[in-house]
């Protein structure tokens, strides 16, 4: 009775003894796979220049390449990286088998083998490398609806903005009043820079998951001013926090101090989370702005006496695109905020965590070494 599944998979099977190539392939062939022999592991990184198998097992002792190096050259492939890699071999001692545990091997199984063992590992391997396919699959269907919603949402509430106002200040038949001019280019003013942010967020999302902003990370070699760095931002919500009749409350280290974080880094990640705290503080409410001075950390704490952050919404917030009740709150952005912000703390090594309850509001902490 074969025990293969419905879809027919591809076997590589690499060895230097060709009666154990015959004998493991005739297994194979009766459960329903293709099998693709090779004799060595050079022979095998030829046949994968033309084929993409499913699962490869390996021999470890093969003359010119072991399947230590091979399983190596075959990882460094990014097409292979999530290739099932099992070693079938006659070395049972503990110093191979943890050597190839430590390398990432999927699985080892030595000699003599017995067939059913082996058909089990085949079906298990790629059964758990077909969840993670599916489970993939769903994420970037999932990822790719909420950022078209988010889009269609976020792209145009502006660019109406813009649209409308260059409308009215081009086609000349209304007379405007001074005053109606100046509200009408805030508009355009408005719209540009929601806008111009959400490109920015975006280009920081791509850069921070390439890896191009972590090589980038240095430092800074000079004293960083938290109090500098605070009080510049917080002159950028002098508006917002009038409208709101929202008090400030900064409390911060005035003295500078030598953080192992980049400046700019610094000064993005506080400027997001007075950002939300400043949205989404209630009128007349309290924003606070307040360090903790350690000899071997600082920690700079943003609080709001705000809506707060129901308990079963906490789990995603540092997740992408994540909005907390976005259909019964207006949240302008496309809740990249607090990704980036955590993204920026993690690359500069250091911690961004939180406490909120609905309806008393939240508290964003971060805490950077110092040198």
């Amino acid at each position: 009775m074969s025990l293969a599944t419905d879809t027919k998979h591809t076997v590589l099977i690499v060895d230097d003894e060709e009666a154990l190539l015959d004998i493991t392939g005739t297994y194979l062939e009766m459960e329903g796979y293709t099998v693709v022999k090779a004799q060595s592991g050079k022979a095998a990184l030829t046949v994968l220049e033309s084929i993409t198998p499913d699962i490869i097992i390996s021999d470890i002792t093969m003359p010119g390449m072991s399947g230590f190096d091979l399983f190596e050259k075959v990882r460094a492939q990014s097409e292979f990286q999530g290739t099932p890699f099992i070693f079938l071999t006659g070395h049972s001692d503990p110093k191979h088998v943890i050597q190839g545990k430590e390398l990432g091997i999927d699985d080892y199984l030595t000699k003599p083998f017995d067939p059913n063992i082996l058909i089990s590992t085949i079906k298990g391997k790629l059964k758990r490398r077909q969840e993670i396919s599916n489970s993939t699959s769903q994420q970037i269907e999932q990822m790719k609806n909420q950022l078209l919603r988010l889009m269609s949402h976020e792209m145009r509430t502006p660019l109406t903005s813009i649209l409308g106002a260059t409308e009215v200040l081009t086609d000349g038949k209304e007379s405007l009043s001074p005053q109606d001019f100046t509200d009408f280019l805030e508009m355009l003013k408005s719209g540009s820079t929601r806008l111009n942010n959400m490109v920015e967020d975006f280009l920081l999302v791509v850069k921070l998951e390439s890896g191009e902003l972590e090589r980038e990370v240095e430092p800074d070699a000079n004293p960083i001013s938290l109090h500098r760095i605070v009080e510049h931002i917080s002159a950028e919500y002098t508006e917002l926090l009038g409208k709101k009749k929202i008090h400030c409350n900064i409390a911060v280290e005035k003295q500078p101090l030598m953080l192992h974080i980049s400046a700019a880094h610094l000064e993005n990640i506080l400027s997001r989370l007075i950002d939300n705290a400043c949205k989404f503080s209630s009128d007349g409410g309290t924003v606070g702005i307040v360090s903790s001075v350690k000899p071997e950390w600082v920690t700079i704490s943003v609080s709001d006496a705000g809506i707060g952050i129901p308990q079963n919404k906490q789990a995603g917030l540092f997740q992408k695109f994540y909005q907390v009740n976005r259909d019964s709150q207006e949240q302008q952005g496309p809740g990249l905020g607090l990704y980036i912000a955590r993204r920026f703390a993690e690359v500069n090594h250091c911690e961004l965590t939180f406490e909120s309850e609905e309806g008393k509001g939240s508290m964003f902490s971060l805490t950077v070494r110092k040198k």
